[in-house]
Parts: C-alpha cells; structure tokens; sequence
C-alpha cells in the first residue's frame, strides 16, 4: 500500500487537525518556539544541524526538540502546554524509519506522573486513529519495566555495569573495547540486541530506566523515571518525570559536555535561557515527545516513512 499521493496529504492533515482537537479540548496551550537557536541540544548522541549565514558572522543550530523553549513557558506558570515541531538531527538517514527532518509532538502537564502521561497518550491514538478511519484494536497499551524486560528476554537480574558487560562478552555482542564504551552503549548493545526484536508487533510502554540513562528526567528509589513507546521494534515517543533542580541539571549537562567531548563531537555551552527557567521554577511535570510522522505510518498500517510523505525524497 502506498499513499504517496494526494490521499496522503489529506489524510495527514486530517491527522494533525485530530491531534490538535485532542490537545484543544483538554486546554492545553499552543504555542510555536524557534526552529533555529543559538546553541545546540546537549544530547552526546544527537547532533543538530549548523546554520552559518553567508558573511560568516551568524551561527546557529536547528532544533532537535523543542523541549528547552517549552520549559520556558512552563516557568512562566502555564500548566499544560503542546507543541507540534518540525525537528532536524544529522545522521538519522539510512533506514525506514528515519530522517533529517521530522515532525514531533511534544506537550508537557504539570500533576501529572508517568502513568498519567501513558494514560494521556493511549487516548491521543485510540482517539486519533478513530478520526482518521483508521481505529485502533488493541485495548490497553502493554506496560513493562525495564528490568523486567531484560529479566526476561536476557536473563538479567541486575543492570549494573558489571552484568552487563558479562552478558556482552558471553554473547560476544561486540568486538569492541567495553572499556571504551560508556554505560549507555552498553545497555543498548543488550536491548537492542536481545530485547528490542522480542517486542510484540503492539503498542508498548517501557519505563524506569537505569539512573545512569536519567537524562533530564528525575531519579527515584533507583530508577530513572521515564519511560518510551514502542510498536514493535519502532520506537514512537520518549518522556520524562521532568527534573526541577537546577543544580543537579548543571551537573548533567557538565557530564555531556565530557561525554560529547570523548566521543569528539562539537561540545556546546549550557543553554542559559533553560537555566534561567528551571531556577526561576518549572512546575511537577511529566513532558512527552511522540514522532508524529512514525504514529501515522504505524496507524496506516505501513512499513516506511516514504510510503507517507510525498517529499521523502527531498529531505
């Protein structure tokens, strides 16, 4: 099945007009943030594109996540706040799934926790799905923890650097150096290998991830608190218990920047504007980012972005 047509188009925008009236119904806030910012994301495995103007003397990168203008708003005391952004990141061509620039859907509610934002999410796709025709049948999204997960499909007891990398060498995952390897590329040489392929061809919430995958999100009795949506081995939406502490935020950003710098990519300042909000005050939040251009290939029931974009090939 292909709809690379005009079919395509309409049905996209009936899309995007459903996710709206989901968001506008339970008065959640629209707003646009810039696409290009002065300083990059801090993530050590995304890298954003650079805009240099032709006299050389303006600089800038093109978002990867909307996610620090966002929190901006929520300092300025809105409680439910949405936005749907187009997002670039180098290096994400070469497969089905993948492009440089996507469309994302990221909203943030404050009071709520992780189950709430899963709950939040399953009636944004049975809702959604419906409008465009094209009705989900599963009843309830699967919900497994991360250690669960590799309990079971890697025999994992444990996610502490030392099983992991024992389970890698029995397996012989990798030629490389573990001692090269940071915790993360450990844990996904596990995951993505002996994990990820088991998933049921259904929509699946994982959460509580290992606290050295915390991110910007918070940790509690051990956990990260964060979860991500498959369907399948897709990967659809990421989210976070959002972190409050400013501190404790520098303290992570610090530790990218070492991370970006070992792994030779181009190491960016802090965004002060970011700083600036959590000090001021963010509210207790869980903040969601889906792929919208994923969810509407997975609720067509299709196998690659290009059968759902017309300009596939021009990005």
């Amino acid at each position: 099945m292909n709809l690379t047509n005009l079919q395509t188009l309409i049905l996209r925008s009936k899309f995007l007009q459903s996710v709206r009236k989901f968001f506008t119904e339970r008065e959640f806030l629209e707003i646009d943030t810039p696409a290009l910012k002065r300083v990059g994301g801090m993530e050590p495995y995304l890298d954003p594109f650079g805009v240099l103007s032709p006299s050389m003397e303006e600089k800038g990168y093109l978002i990867t996540s909307p996610e620090y203008s966002l929190k901006q708003a929520l300092s300025l005391g809105v409680e439910k706040v949405y936005e749907i952004a187009h997002t670039f990141r180098s290096g994400e061509r070469g497969s089905s799934y993948h492009t440089a620039e996507f469309l994302m859907l990221e909203f943030y509610q404050s009071n709520i926790r992780l189950e709430g934002a899963m709950d939040l999410i399953f009636e944004l796709i049975s809702d959604v799905s419906y409008e465009i025709g094209k009705p989900i049948i599963q009843p309830k999204f699967n919900r497994w923890k991360v250690k669960e997960l590799l309990t079971q499909f890697a025999q994992l007891d444990d996610w502490n650097r030392n099983s992991l990398e024992k389970k890698i060498r029995e397996l012989k995952l990798t030629g490389l150096d573990l001692n090269e390897l940071t915790y993360e590329d450990c844990f996904y040489l596990i995951f993505l290998n002996l994990v990820e392929p088991k998933l049921p061809s259904e929509f699946t919430f994982i959460y509580d991830y290992p606290p050295e995958m915390a991110a910007l999100s918070k940790i509690e009795y051990g956990c990260a608190k964060r979860f991500e949506l498959y369907f399948g081995n897709i990967e659809l939406s990421n989210s976070f218990y959002e972190l409050q502490d400013v501190e404790e935020q520098r303290k992570r950003f610090s530790e990218e920047q070492r991370l970006r710098q070992k792994l030779g990519k181009e190491v960016f300042p802090m965004n002060k504007e970011f700083l600036f909000a959590l000090e001021r005050g963010i509210p207790e939040c869980t903040g969601v980012s889906i792929g919208l251009d994923r969810l509407f290939m997975v609720i067509l029931g299709l196998n690659s972005l290009e059968e759902v974009s017309p300009y596939w090939n021009q990005i």
